[in-house]
């Protein structure tokens, strides 16, 4: 199990996955980095260690592209391939699998595929984008010139980052049927690989998004029925779930005290006992997410796949907060805004006032709701879990 480590989104969509194979008695080891492998250590997975990679970021979370540039560079980022793919053959030649399940990982994937290990690749973005330009502040000459080379450069990167994903034997997308695909804006895969792609939905265990069971989560958390609950899921690499937690923190404790209000600055290694800071409840990892989601009615995070995934799953309406600049998170965000399920808030708009605009809007229409429950039950009714174990087990059974 190859997880791409910047975020916890990619491993937490294969750890179901390698407990149900566990349970299949099929023996599981993780390759991950960064905060990937902080979660594979906090669970006890047996994991090898891979050569990180990461891209640099500004004061407030944007992704800075020149500094990534500069201090990576073309060769450079080359030779750190070059070091993950030599990694990850020693780690295949010690394990010795027998199918390699890559989450966004290329130097798995190639790795495996000169090792002639079968793979089963794991995306919900085929088709990787980079910023036309960076927004929130004026660009020089210099710059503009930098970015207007960047994109070209990237066109050629772009399509052979699409050309390792195509050698892959099958294609899993966790996400959901069309028309309410999240990241359908990042997908766009060639027609010569529709054969090997397979839509399998969320991959997420628990799945009770009732009223009854939302009801039943309030009573064990000890919120008030009465009041509605907003819970803030933190999420992302760690620089950007600093930058959020703070900012979040800020705007919730300036909401009207009606108002139960959760907050997740999700660092596995943290404490688990929470604290108080104004009227903001606020914990720095959460081991039962999934009652915090229920028993919420709106869910206020990062625009990340997985958690889009998981607050539909159980029918919840929300608002994102896009890493700026990040064009997976912008298209996530803007598909469920199209899809009437969330709310957009731009992070240099965040404060106390947009935010609970944002949340009264959401609390005073009913189709905010109506569909989020609706998409919730298509998710729910998807066997994604057990679907992938069973094309993971297909593809082992043809060494």
């Amino acid at each position: 199990m190859a997880p791409c480590g910047i975020g916890l989104g990619h491993i937490t969509r294969l750890h179901p996955i390698a407990e149900e194979l566990n349970k299949r008695g099929i023996s599981t080891v993780f390759s991950t980095y960064l905060d990937g492998l902080e979660y594979a250590k906090h669970n006890r997975l047996r994991t090898f260690e891979a050569v990180p990679l990461n891209f640099r970021v500004t004061a407030d979370g944007a992704i800075d592209f020149k500094m990534t540039a500069a201090t990576a560079g073309f060769s450079l980022g080359i030779r750190t391939f070059l070091r993950q793919v030599t990694r990850e053959i020693q780690f295949l030649k010690r394990f010795r699998p027998d199918v390699v399940v890559s989450d966004s990982r290329a130097s798995s994937l190639v790795a495996a595929r000169l090792l002639r290990i079968p793979v089963a690749l794991v995306l919900n973005q085929f088709r990787v984008e980079i910023i036309k330009r960076p927004t929130g502040r004026r660009l020089s000459l210099h710059d503009r010139l930098f970015f207007f080379i960047a994109n070209i450069g990237w066109l050629f990167i772009r399509t052979a980052i699409q050309l390792v994903w195509g050698t892959s034997q099958v294609i899993l997308i966790p996400d959901l049927p069309a028309p309410y695909t999240i990241s359908l804006g990042n997908l766009a895969i060639p027609n010569r690989y529709n054969g090997k792609v397979k839509l399998i939905g969320p991959t997420i265990e628990s799945r009770n998004g009732s009223a009854t069971a939302k009801r039943s989560a309030r009573h064990v958390l000890g919120f008030d029925n009465n009041r509605p609950v907003i819970y803030g899921a933190v999420s992302g690499p760690k620089i950007e779930r600093g930058v959020l937690a703070r900012i979040l923190l800020e705007s919730f404790e300036q909401l009207p005290r009606g108002f139960q209000v959760v907050l997740s600055r999700g660092a596995p290694n943290g404490s688990k006992k929470s604290y108080r800071e104004g009227g903001v409840k606020v914990f720095d990892w959460l081991e039962n997410q999934d009652d915090f989601i229920r028993a919420s009615d709106i869910v206020v995070s990062r625009a990340g796949h997985g958690t889009i995934m998981k607050s539909l799953l159980y029918g919840k309406p929300m608002v994102l907060i896009p890493i700026p600049d990040h064009t997976e998170q912008i298209g996530n965000a803007r598909r469920a805004l199209q899809l009437h399920v969330a709310r957009l808030i731009d992070q240099n708009a965040l404060n106390g006032e947009t935010l609970e605009l944002s949340i009264e809007e959401i609390l005073n229409s009913e189709e905010y709701r109506t569909k989020a429950a609706e998409i919730g039950r298509i998710a729910a009714s998807m066997r994604a879990i057990p679907t992938a174990c069973d094309i993971i087990e297909n593809l082992s059974s043809r060494c």
